[in-house]
């Protein structure tokens, strides 16, 4: 099984939403090989080895190519971020988030919009949107313990997640409605171009169908712990994590059938102070190159379909990107959880207690 290319031997996933960032990291910078006189940003990252492939695969070859030096800050923080701007002492340039909060941040406008004049690398339309430019995919996937199940013999698609009768036993699923209402949904029979937006009375039956089986987790090492330890047969986890749980000897594997696809994106914050510079680093990390470079190093899939153009059907596969792959899953809608999440977590927070 290929393996990937990782900067350092354990993944520290790249948290993707706020409240449940689960990676952590110190300030810092990257080195330059100029003077620096073509000046300056600070970009915000999650921290560990999501950073350390990103330093490696944009960070630096942008710094050699343009001159401009960048100041590598850790983690991503969604409240500094809104309140630099709210007190007029915004720092940082560009950071990397979730894009539907991305959306919802910049709707509230605590960020600029992408300068698409500058911004000419087209990526997956979905993801190139007015306040957020996809950086990269990860994706709600079903895994499954190996030594109890393979291909065969695990849930194949959403259907069989939630059959409780023909695939017994335990699942982890995150303890947030996003992506686990779509995979209710999609369980329920809804077709994938048809789920937004979410009928949620449907969706919270579907759930209701296997609460009594579900173990819940909130951080994205915990699926594969659950499997691994048998606390879990099955799971809706993130891909990146699972992938390396894999390829580091657990016994966990994954389909991505049905598999539904979550963008972190670019932010440039209201007022940045070197806006022009922030803008050229979107452009350069958003190129093929680039983004392909990234996926080499650790397993999260690209938003540039010429980037995906650049892997070997191996590294397509593994991430989910392959043709075949791509044809059964579905990128999550930005705008709809942008502007409904604060009321469908309300709900789905009374629901996990009633």
């Amino acid at each position: 099984m290929k393996k990937f290319r990782k900067m350092t031997a354990a993944l520290v996933a790249a948290a993707m939403t706020a409240g449940l960032a689960g990676c952590s990291g110190s300030s810092g910078s990257s080195s330059s090989s100029s003077s620096g006189s073509a000046g300056e940003l600070v970009f915000v990252d999650w921290g560990g080895t999501n950073t350390d492939a990103r330093i490696e695969a944009i960070v630096k070859p942008f710094e050699e190519e343009t001159g401009i030096k960048v100041t590598v800050v850790t983690p991503s923080d969604y409240a500094k971020l809104i309140s630099m701007v709210e007190n007029n002492t915004t720092e940082w340039d560009v950071m990397n988030c979730d894009a539907y909060w991305g959306v919802y941040a910049g709707e509230k406008g605590y960020l600029e919009p992408m300068d698409y004049n500058v911004i000419t690398t087209k990526i997956d339309e979905e993801v190139q949107l007015e306040y957020v430019m996809g950086a990269e995919i990860y994706t709600s996937v079903i895994a499954y313990n190996t030594d109890k199940y393979n291909a065969d013999t695990a849930p194949s698609d959403w259907a069989e997640f939630f059959d409780t009768e023909n695939y017994p036993g335990k699942r982890a699923v995150w303890q947030y409605p996003v992506t686990v209402l779509e995979a209710a949904l999609l369980a329920d029979g809804v077709p994938m171009d048809e789920l937004y937006p979410l009928d949620l009375d449907r969706a919270f039956a579907k759930l209701d169908t296997i609460k009594d089986s579900i173990v819940w987790w909130t951080k994205g090492a915990e699926p594969s712990q659950m499997l691994s330890t048998g606390e879990a047969d099955y799971a809706l986890a993130w891909s990146g994590r699972i992938a390396t749980a894999r390829d580091e000897g657990s016994p966990v594997d994954m389909t991505y059938n049905g598999g539904i696809m979550i963008a972190a994106g670019w932010v440039v914050p209201k007022n940045a102070p070197n806006l022009e510079n922030a803008m050229k680093f979107i452009e350069y990390a958003s190129e093929a190159k680039s983004q392909y470079e990234f996926s080499v190093r650790i397993p999260y899939g690209s938003t540039n379909p010429e980037a995906v153009a650049l892997m070997d059907d191996d590294l397509k596969h593994e991430l989910g990107q392959s043709s075949e792959q791509l044809a059964n899953e579905i990128y999550l809608d930005n705008t709809y959880w942008a502007e409904n999440l604060a009321e469908v977590e309300e709900r789905f927070n009374a629901w996990l207690v009633a």
